[in-house]
């Protein structure tokens, strides 16, 4: 995952998420520390803090997934109504440049939709990871691990044959889109400076 030697926001990311830390490791973890900077509580009334930070970050985690399907929908919808607009614009006998004009500017529309929409789509996968780096420390904390143990179960995303991401699988679609797009644009283009088929 790494160019080279160089390790990007997203690797150092992956690798918090991946190893949360065990009790003697609280302070070494940026993360960990920023959750529990008076260390960990050793009474009830913390440990009970703790579980509903727990409550919180998976709430938030299930919340964001929604969002992103929601976004998905959304960004469908529009792809589908301006994918049915420039169809409306191919007509047999009419003025072929005037027409091909309007669907150039239909399929730069497109180009800017898909990239927004993968632009979100990343977004929400890094908030996922950092949501999950923060929710597997919170389980090590409260002694029982079910996300880490089910991460662990899919290999912590090593194998592709074990675990694929959907946010690698869903953000796709816009490159499916912006490959339509990007083709017609440019046949657009070209018949709008006058070339006939």
């Amino acid at each position: 995952m790494t160019r080279g030697t160089e390790r990007t926001a997203a690797d150092q990311l992956e690798d918090l998420a991946n190893a949360a830390p065990d009790e003697a490791a609280v302070a070494a973890d940026p993360i960990a520390e920023l959750l529990l900077p008076g260390g960990l509580p050793g009474d009830s009334e913390g440990r009970a803090r703790v579980l509903e930070m727990y409550k919180i970050m998976v709430q938030s985690s299930e919340a964001l997934v929604a969002r992103r399907q929601g976004t998905n929908t959304y960004f469908l919808t529009v792809n589908g109504v301006l994918l049915t607009a420039t169809g409306l614009f191919i007509r047999p006998g009419a003025d072929p440049r005037s027409h091909s004009a309007v669907i150039f500017v239909f399929c730069v529309t497109g180009l800017i939709i898909s990239w927004a929409w993968r632009t979100l789509l990343v977004s929400f996968g890094q908030l996922n990871k950092g949501k999950f780096a923060v929710i597997l420390r919170l389980e090590r904390f409260l002694g029982t691990s079910i996300f880490d143990a089910e991460w662990a179960a899919l290999g912590r995303g090593q194998d592709r044959r074990v675990y694929r991401s959907f946010t690698d699988s869903e953000g796709r679609i816009p490159l499916v889109f912006t490959a339509i797009y990007g083709l017609a644009a440019i046949i657009a283009a070209v018949v709008a400076l006058g070339w006939h088929p």
